[in-house]
C-alpha cells in the first residue's frame, strides 16, 4: 500500500499528447456512410438470412395463388360440407293413412246433402264447463237446422247435448237413449229428462255393470243414426269403442279429444 500523498495528478498538455507514441501520425479517415458495403456491415448475414425468408414467403404465396404444389386440392374451389341431420321422434312426421275413395266420396255426399241427418253424439262424463258449453251449441245448432239428434243419459257430455236439443224447441229432434232404466238415472239426469218427450230405457239391463250397459246402448244409438260425433280422451274405453265400431259399420265419424 502506498500513502495518498505519494501520487500526484498532472493535468495532460497538447505537447504531451501530441508527443504520444501511439497517437503520433495522422489520424484514421472516419468512413461515410455511403463508402460502407453491405458486405463490411457485422449484419450482412442476418440480411441475406431475411431477404431468403422473405423470398420463401413470397414464392409460398404464389404457390397459393396458382394452386401449384397443393396436389389435387384447389383454394377457389369451395369445400361441400355434408350434416347430418338427426330429427327426434316428436318432430317425426305422422305417416297419414290412405283413404279410400268411397269414404271421400260419402263425405262429399253428406256435405253437399240438403236434407236432414241424424246424428248421435256420445262423450266422456269427465267434462270441463267449456267443453259442455261447445257441446250444448253444437247441439242446439244441430237441432235448429232440421237435424235428428240422439244421446244417452248421463251427466257431461250426454247432458250439455240434451240441453242444446231441449232449447231449440223441437221435442221431436231429440231422442235419449238409457242404458237402464230412469230409477237408474242421476237425480239431475231426472230432472233434466222431465221436459224430452223421446225416451228410450233398458231396464233389461238393471241387472248389467253400467259400462255394459253403456256399451249396449251406443250400439243401439248407432244403428239409429247415420253420423257419429264423439267428445273423449284417449283413455275413455267405452266411447271409444264406439268409435271404432261405427267406422266398422261405414259411419261418418268425428272424434274430438279433450286431451
Amino acid at each position: 500500500l502506498f500513502p495518498v500523498s505519494s501520487f500526484s495528478f498532472v493535468a495532460p498538455t497538447s505537447s504531451s499528447i501530441a508527443s504520444a507514441p501511439f497517437l503520433r501520425g495522422p489520424l484514421p479517415r472516419r468512413p461515410s456512410l455511403t463508402h460502407v458495403r453491405a458486405t463490411d456491415s457485422p449484419f450482412a448475414d442476418d440480411d441475406k438470412n431475411t431477404n431468403a425468408g422473405d423470398r420463401d414467403i413470397k414464392a409460398a404465396a404464389g404457390a397459393l395463388k396458382g394452386g401449384s404444389g397443393l396436389g389435387d386440392f384447389e383454394p377457389q374451389k369451395k369445400i361441400p360440407i355434408k350434416r347430418e341431420v338427426i330429427v327426434g321422434d316428436p318432430q317425426q312426421k305422422v305417416k297419414k293413412q290412405k283413404e279410400d275413395v268411397t269414404d271421400i266420396l260419402r263425405e262429399l255426399a253428406a256435405i253437399q246433402s240438403q236434407g236432414p241427418q241424424k246424428y248421435c253424439l256420445l262423450g266422456t262424463r269427465h267434462c270441463s264447463f267449456l267443453h259442455q258449453t261447445i257441446i250444448e251449441l253444437l247441439a242446439y245448432a244441430l237441432v235448429l237446422s232440421g237435424n235428428h239428434v240422439y244421446t244417452s243419459g248421463a251427466v257431461g257430455t250426454h247432458a250439455a247435448a240434451i240441453k242444446g236439443g231441449l232449447r231449440a224447441e223441437r221435442p221431436d229432434l231429440l231422442t235419449v237413449v238409457l242404458p237402464q232404466s230412469m230409477d237408474k238415472q242421476p237425480p239431475e239426469i231426472q230432472d233434466l229428462l222431465k221436459d224430452v218427450t223421446d225416451i228410450i230405457t233398458m231396464p233389461q239391463n238393471d241387472e248389467m255393470s253400467l259400462e255394459m250397459s253403456s256399451r249396449i246402448c251406443n250400439s243401439y244409438l248407432l244403428s239409429q243414426t247415420d253420423q257419429l260425433i264423439s267428445f273423449a280422451f284417449h283413455d275413455s274405453t267405452t266411447v271409444n269403442e264406439a268409435t271404432k265400431e261405427a267406422k266398422k259399420l261405414d259411419m261418418l265419424v268425428t272424434a274430438l279429444y279433450l286431451d
